[in-house]
């Protein structure tokens, strides 16, 4: 498989969601409102997705695609770990150290 079609296929793919939800929201524009900031965010999101099926390499097509729609899950749990750890950094907590294993199996 070509790189290119590979990155070209993780954009297709990251961008699969946000077009599922403008179909969703086809009935009633006023909840959705275009803009310079969301093309260019849309864009840089989308090169994401390809970035990700070159760097998780994708042997197959649908692979390359799947990488693409998983994106926002991975983007999501990476700010949604980020916004835990500075929350109780501020806060002052002690974090608890895990074992390997258990950081593993947990996901911490």
């Amino acid at each position: 498989m070509s790189s290119v079609v590979v990155f070209l296929l993780g954009m297709a793919g990251a961008l699969a969601p946000e077009i599922v939800r403008l179909y969703g929201i086809r009935h009633d524009p006023s909840r959705f409102r275009w803009s310079w900031f969301y093309l260019v965010v849309s864009l840089a999101f989308a090169g994401l997705g390809g970035l990700l099926a070159l760097a998780l390499p994708a042997t197959t097509y649908w692979g390359a695609i799947y990488v693409g729609v998983s994106t926002p899950v991975l983007v999501n749990s990476l700010v949604r770990k980020g916004r835990e750890t500075g929350r109780s950094e501020l806060r002052g907590e002690r974090r608890v150290r895990y074992s390997l294993v258990d950081s593993y199996l947990r996901g911490f």
